[in-house]
């Protein structure tokens, strides 16, 4: 196998396992049973438990060595978010489809918009940046947004 492969296989491993590791456990808990976990990600969840059975809970710094260019894995912490969504009005939804990419925080911090500037914010987020949101659950979305500060 060529070594830069090597390289980026076990860089992009390290990866997975640095912020899996650091992203899982008693600090964040387990993820809300509303959210199904995909069966690709509870094989490599199984795989993280094993490794970190094995080698305790913080696991060593990953390296790779190839063609006299050597790689090490760094570690990092994300900041525990304090805010959540209040129930009813489209906050499942809301949580269902954006915060794989944004936090509550991120959300509940954004100015006050318009039902159609929420309504072009959600499109763009969908037609741009290919959200993987329900269209079903646009409206919902829609409406929460638009209730959270009232545009003047």
């Amino acid at each position: 196998m060529d070594p830069l492969i090597k390289v980026a296989a076990a860089v992009a491993a390290a990866a997975v396992l640095v912020f899996v590791a650091t992203t899982s456990g008693p600090k964040f808990g387990p993820a809300p049973a509303a959210y199904p976990v995909p069966a690709y990600s509870q094989v490599l969840n199984k795989d993280i438990a094993a490794y970190e059975a094995q080698v305790g809970p913080t696991a060593p710094k990953a390296t790779a060595e190839a063609a006299g260019v050597r790689l090490r894995s760094v570690g990092f912490e994300l900041p525990v978010a304090g805010r959540s969504f209040a129930p009813g009005g489209g906050a499942d939804q809301i949580s269902a489809n954006c915060m794989s990419c944004h936090t509550p925080g991120m959300i509940l911090n954004q100015p006050a918009l318009t039902r159609a500037e929420w309504a072009g914010e959600v499109a763009k987020m969908v037609k741009v940046y290919k959200a993987p949101v329900e269209a079903a659950d646009i409206p919902a979305i829609v409406s929460y947004l638009a209730s959270l500060k009232v545009a003047s």
